[in-house]
């Protein structure tokens, strides 16, 4: 569900697939070394921990969605006001895409917690390295080797026996699934938009704009849904892990994210982040009692362990 610099990317410019920015000069800063593999690992763990604290939060799914996002934008906005800083047109033109992806998995997020296991979702989420993959070679002509795509695999793997290991504590319904893939793609898109967008624009402006898109996407649907007269079902308890969501995987991992992505090829952000389903599942078991299986933790440790190799070959 989501402030959400390098040697330039490799490879030739993207070649009009539809997110190509209207400002052509690129942003040139020194390399940080290690430090985006270090931010990767931080939104990884912070990320992980999204859906487990996700659905500690009781609120109708539309009403949660509007308020998580609404609260970012104004928290951000804040910022920018605090430091000097206020978004321009360049910065929400460039930052449209990456925002509408980001709203619409917002709103399927949400509503998948409510038709599926914490389980379901992630295994369905860590395919995402396949998709984003197809979409960097095309958009940024990175080249993934078969060392990377056979780990890559194996991670996929290790995350699918961790959730069928769960047995009978794993649950979906049919708009459980479907709301799961919505995610899956809507998260894909997300990664390219940033990735491109992330040339031109510092952190701090591409995150403002993806949140202040993506909250303007999902009013009118909550609107229409109704979930505008839920506003009052949102309790303190709800606030308080709002606003965790807030500091946490929400502003706090989109930042983290927004400047690591320029940095390191976006193949290789995804698939870091596989290691989020192992977080996923792990935390479920104190925050909701979902204990993981003898198989789950081969599953985990099996994903983590071909997640550290991929990162080894760098």
């Amino acid at each position: 569900m989501t402030d959400p610099v390098a040697v330039p990317s490799t490879g030739p410019e993207p070649t009009g697939v539809g997110l190509e920015l209207p400002v052509p000069v690129e942003r040139s800063e020194a390399a940080p070394g290690a430090l985006p593999y270090v931010g990767l690992a931080t939104v990884l763990l912070l990320w992980g921990l999204g859906p487990p604290v996700s659905k500690l939060i009781t609120a109708p799914p539309l009403t949660a969605s509007f308020a998580r996002l609404w609260t970012s934008s104004l928290a951000m906005l804040a910022v920018g006001v605090v430091s000097g800083h206020r978004p321009s047109r360049a910065s929400m033109r460039a930052s449209l895409i990456g925002g509408v992806a980001f709203g619409m998995n917002s709103l399927v997020f949400f509503t998948a917690l409510s038709n599926a296991s914490i389980a379901t979702i992630t295994v369905i989420g860590s395919l995402q390295p396949a998709v984003v993959m197809l979409g960097a070679s095309r958009l940024f002509g990175e080249r993934v080797n078969r060392r990377v795509i056979a780990w890559t695999a194996v991670a996929i793997g290790g995350a699918v026996v961790a959730v069928l290991g769960a047995g009978a504590s794993v649950h979906t319904n049919a708009l459980g699934v479907l709301c799961s893939i919505g995610s899956l793609l809507a998260m894909g898109v997300y990664f390219l938009a940033s990735k491109q967008a992330r040339r031109t624009l510092g952190a701090w402006e591409y995150v403002t704009g993806v949140m202040l898109w993506a909250s303007i996407l999902v009013t009118p649907v909550v609107a229409l849904g109704g979930g505008l007269g839920h506003l009052d079902a949102i309790d303190h308890v709800d606030w308080f892990w709002l606003f965790v969501m807030l500091i946490g995987p929400g502003v706090g991992g989109q930042l983290i994210m927004g400047w690591s992505v320029r940095w390191v090829p976006v193949s290789l952000s995804a698939m870091i982040l596989l290691g989020s389903t192992v977080v996923s599942i792990l935390a479920a078991w104190p925050i909701h009692g979902e204990q993981p299986t003898v198989v789950q933790l081969v599953g985990c440790t099996i994903t983590l362990g071909a997640v550290g190799l991929i990162l080894q070959g760098r």
